[in-house]
């Protein structure tokens, strides 16, 4: 099929460019995942779960870090080593006690990287403000009803240097969300199944529609 151009905004870019057809792109993927894909139990013991301070760790310590050799036993590490860093509020208050940027890395982590402790202070305090917009009595409940009210096209509301859509779409899997990275795969796998080039965010919120 002839590429398209890319639509932008708007119902016409869900729509699949095909004379004759009107098979929206959502309808589309889901016949061709259900197809291919039909096997495929859905995973729901991801991430830390009820351990919203080591989920939001993970997730910014694997920003182009290898997750096996590099991230997991240092989060681990740091689970074991402070037991009661539970919550995000807990986090806080620790981030507090380390007034200099990196402070908290070298002391709690052994982990030396300014900028990346700067990206996990600001996403800490991103979530602390998001997630008192929802309902829950536990933080963990509240963090996860927000990860199901945003999609992929939010990600830039975080507002956080060094922390985008691949962190974002992450954090999201981490809270329980059924989506997924804008890695390789997934974006050539939309594009080609659409017969057209579609944006990596767009190419996410497609696939989210098509699994619900």
């Amino acid at each position: 099929m002839k590429s398209e151009p890319m639509a932008t905004e708007g119902p016409d870019c869900l729509r699949f460019p095909s004379a004759g057809d009107d098979m929206t792109d959502v309808d589309l993927l889901v016949k061709l995942l259900k197809t291919r894909f039909s096997h495929v139990a859905v995973r729901h013991d991801y991430g830390w779960p009820e351990k919203p301070a080591l989920c939001v760790l993970d997730c910014v310590l694997s920003l182009n870090r290898h997750y096996d050799k590099f991230v997991h036993p240092r989060v681990l590490a740091f689970c074991q080593r402070y037991p009661d860093v539970v919550e995000l509020a807990n986090v806080q208050a620790e981030l507090d006690q380390h007034a200099n940027v990196g402070g908290f890395f070298a002391e709690m982590l052994n982990y030396s990287d300014i900028g990346r402790e700067q990206t996990f202070r600001g996403v800490v305090r991103y979530l602390l403000t998001a997630q008192a917009r929802h309902a829950g009595k536990r933080e963990w409940d509240r963090l996860r009803a927000w990860a199901a009210s945003v999609g992929p096209s939010e990600h830039k509301a975080v507002g956080v240097r060094g922390f985008a859509l691949a962190g974002f779409q992450y954090l999201r899997m981490l809270f329980g969300v059924q989506t997924t990275k804008p890695d390789i795969w997934v974006v050539r796998f939309v594009p080609k199944a659409l017969g057209r080039r579609v944006r990596d965010v767009t190419a996410l919120d497609l696939l989210e529609a098509a699994a619900r």
